[in-house]
């Protein structure tokens, strides 16, 4: 028996769910395929040559810790170059690599362990960590990602864990590890367990000229330690803070948090008990299996039910990437379009890698519902873009529209109706996109193209 034909607005939710939304040519492409193979491609990440051929414009995100030290102290404009590439590499990877949902779950687990780009002296490790720390693990297992942001100098030494001692114990990261990246703030443990726990990583810290993580003996506390009832040994050393990343790893309040942020970010706001319970379970039973938990969690009625539900506000990030793939954008310049994109960001409210405290950015879309000064920003990029006013982007407009007279708004909302939105923008949407009159030398298609991406419709994934 054959199957029923995939609808175009499935393909969309998928894509726009699971990565930054779709490419003019992507909604076909799924509906080529089908959902559930695209699916098992972006939980199989596989190489991407042409991503990777854009990315040998950046030399600076090979840099370790320790020369890019070497190269600031030589040059100090050596870091802003750095940071600048790093930033650049965020747009151009999002925008343009085949493997969606490994960039968003980049994303997403970077925020989830977030660290301030701009903390002295965190910044010299920034690239490193989302390169070697964050990245390789983000479809692996939670325990070897939460053991490798326990052993990086960025967490170490945004944290202070570096400064803390047997003599003088330091908070931070025990408090956060705890509340933010594992058990959550109703996880069960007391503050009796955090200052265990901080005597338990003290000794841990950054090799300030070498610029890699270092475990200092004399720094650490060697008395027995008792963690959430369990004890820990005397004169244990290092072990004393991994058997806290062990056991925190496995803790089943651990399963339920990160089953619910990833529920948050994929699934809605306000995840049901079901589709947590699902993804808390494949957490235990595959011991920290990122990919297994996503599987779980796409496996449900509750993900695929959202697909006909009002969707999550897009952050401001996600707006603009979502924008860029919708037309086609080719990064050019991606210097020049971070620049003028870091601006833009930063009046929505998100600059690129700037959220300050621990927790990162907000991971609740109705905290991004736009108010009438922020939808004005998201409106003046849309029609920037269409206009071709964006330094380093260079847009193509036709690839969208096809065949469709750009002189026709009608003709082009239909196009972009259909590669865009899946068939679901609104009759009235649809109507002020086919109204509207040519403005100076945009004609009147494109302009309509830059309503529909400033359009409710397309503030929701």
């Amino acid at each position: 028996m054959s199957q029923p034909p995939i609808a175009p607005r499935v393909a969309r939710f998928v894509m726009d769910r699971l990565g930054y939304g779709p490419r003019p040519e992507s909604i076909e492409e799924v509906l080529d395929r089908g959902p559930e193979r695209w699916i098992k491609d972006q939980l199989e990440p596989s190489t991407d040559g042409g991503l990777e051929t854009r990315l040998r414009a950046f030399p600076t995100l090979s840099y370790s810790i320790a020369e890019t030290l070497t190269r600031y102290n030589a040059d100090q404009r050596s870091l802003a170059l750095s940071l600048q590439e790093f930033r650049s590499a965020h747009f151009v990877r999002a925008v343009h690599s085949r493997n969606q949902l490994q960039e968003v779950l980049t994303d997403f687990w970077f925020n989830h362990f977030n660290v301030f780009e701009n903390d002295n002296p965190t910044t010299y490790g920034v690239v490193q960590y989302e390169r070697e720390v964050i990245r390789p693990h983000v479809l692996g297992r939670f325990k070897d990602l939460l053991t490798a942001v326990a052993n990086s100098w960025a967490m170490m030494s945004y944290l202070d864990n570096y400064l803390s001692s047997a003599r003088s114990i330091n908070e931070n990261y025990a408090r956060e590890l705890m509340e933010l990246h594992t058990l959550g703030v109703d996880g069960g443990y007391t503050q009796a367990d955090v200052v265990q726990v901080a005597r338990a990583f003290t000794g841990w810290g950054i090799d300030n000229r070498a610029g890699t993580f270092l475990y200092r003996g004399a720094n650490h506390d060697q008395t027995a330690k008792t963690v959430l009832g369990q004890t820990l040994p005397a004169n244990q050393g290092k072990k004393d803070g991994d058997d806290v990343l062990e056991m925190l790893a496995r803790h089943p309040s651990t399963a339920r948090f990160i089953s619910t942020k990833l529920c948050r970010r994929f699934v809605s706001d306000t995840p049901g008990e079901s589709v947590i319970a699902r993804g808390a379970d494949a957490f235990t039973r595959s011991e920290g299996d990122i990919a297994e938990v996503m599987r779980a969690i796409i496996g449900t009625a509750d993900f695929w039910n959202d697909a006909f539900g009002p969707g999550k506000i897009k952050t401001p990030h996600e707006y603009v990437v979502s924008a860029l793939r919708a037309v086609a954008a080719e990064v050019t310049s991606a210097r020049s379009f971070v620049e003028g994109g870091r601006s833009t960001l930063t009046a929505m409210g998100m600059p690129t890698y700037e959220a300050l405290d621990p927790t990162g950015w907000s991971d609740r879309g109705s905290d991004w519902l736009p108010n009438p000064g922020s939808h004005l920003n998201r409106m003046n990029f849309a029609l920037r873009l269409v206009s071709q006013t964006l330094e380093g982007v260079s847009v193509d407009l036709r690839a969208l529209i096809g065949d469709a007279d750009p002189a026709d708004a009608a003709a082009v909302t239909a196009a972009v109706d259909r590669r865009i939105f899946g068939g679901t923008l609104s009759p009235d949407v649809a109507a002020a996109c086919r109204a509207v009159t040519r403005t100076g030398s945009l004609l009147p298609g494109f302009k309509a193209v830059g309503m529909a991406l400033a359009s409710p419709a397309f503030q929701v994934r």
